[in-house]
């Protein structure tokens, strides 16, 4: 924990103060209702799009970011979209469903939701808070990004409480974000990009720092079993046991379990399914049958894949693939 730490509450003073003489409850996103200092420093916003639980980011000026000062009181509907997504709790708890987990964000608090992950927020009353969308496809077909993963699969939350060691430096650099955007300063995007890369970085570390209490060298167990989510990128689709992957690392079967459970979050067996129905909910965007999906993706039979896929999505595959289908006529029909 810090003690000294008091970025947030300097940070939440300061907010507070700019917006001291607004009414309590907020109803729409309007730029009335916004300090000057954390407006859009671009004028061609014309608002959020959602369509058939897909929205459609619109980017600032050309880039590939957004990032909104949010005091709306109502919340917003359960969607989706190709961004990285991050939110952070300035004033008031809101609560956000990601998947089949509903996370209670108080003052503070952090939140990264991947790319394509179904979520929603549900509030009634005033607050504010900082919702960031980036494109960063680029990273996330990246090696490195496939070690951290796991830990945004149904989402990331970042705190005093869940994070102690690195909680302070991943807040600094979303506070450094939003003055690179918020003034367009040169080379804003650029320096956005690379505050995120550190995030990354930091969250890599968190995960580095939970293997230290199960091993004397946390830096080769790690090395061991991000070797191994590497190869399972490619070869998802066979059939691994736990077994199996323990002696990929060179641990025996319940040292294993508990070191990728440390890193990852997740048991091995969790973590493989969500592998597969991620790399399914890709498949399900193009024309091949169900069916097919089903093994491709690596299950033994269509029931399991469809048990499963509800499980951990709320939705049948025959209804997300509908669903995502209609979003893409819709992005590149009607809208």
């Amino acid at each position: 924990m810090y003690p000294q730490f008091s970025i947030v509450e300097i940070t939440l003073n300061m907010i507070f103060s700019e917006v001291s003489a607004m009414v309590e409850e907020r109803t729409t996103l309007s730029e009335d209702n916004i300090p000057d200092k954390y407006r859009q420093p671009t004028t061609e916003y014309k608002g959020r799009i959602v369509r058939n639980y897909k929205e459609f980011v619109t980017y600032s000026s050309s880039s590939h970011v957004r990032i909104w000062y949010n005091n709306q009181t109502e919340g917003y509907e359960l969607h989706s979209h190709d961004a990285m997504e991050a939110f952070i709790c300035i004033q008031n708890n809101y609560e956000i469903h990601v998947n089949n987990t509903v996370y209670k964000l108080k003052e503070g608090d952090i939140l990264i939701i991947p790319p394509n992950m179904p979520h929603e927020y549900v509030n009634d009353k005033y607050g504010i808070r900082f919702i960031y969308l980036v494109e960063m496809s680029y990273f996330f077909d990246s090696h490195d990004y496939s070690t951290i993963e796991p830990l945004f699969f149904n989402g990331m939350l970042i705190n005093e409480e869940t994070c102690p060691d690195i909680y302070k430096n991943v807040y600094n650099l979303f506070m450094d974000i939003n003055s690179c955007y918020f003034t367009h300063s040169n080379f804003w995007e650029t320096t956005v990009y690379s505050k995120l890369y550190q995030v990354f970085i930091e969250v890599a570390k968190h995960s580095e720092n939970n293997l230290k209490d199960e091993t004397s060298n946390s830096s080769q167990s790690m090395e061991r079993i991000n070797s191994l989510l590497r190869y399972m990128d490619i070869n998802y689709s066979e059939e691994m046991s736990t077994k199996q992957a323990a002696e990929f690392t060179g641990f025996s079967k319940f040292h294993f379990m508990r070191l990728f459970k440390l890193q990852t979050g997740y048991t091995f067996h969790d973590y493989l399914t969500l592998k597969r129905i991620h790399m399914a909910q890709f498949m399900l965007l193009t024309n091949k049958p169900i069916t097919e999906i089903a093994f491709e993706s690596g299950f033994s039979s269509l029931p399991s894949f469809c048990r499963a896929f509800k499980k951990y999505t709320n939705y049948s595959p025959s209804d997300y693939k509908k669903l995502r289908r209609d979003s893409i006529e819709t992005e590149h029909g009607t809208l």
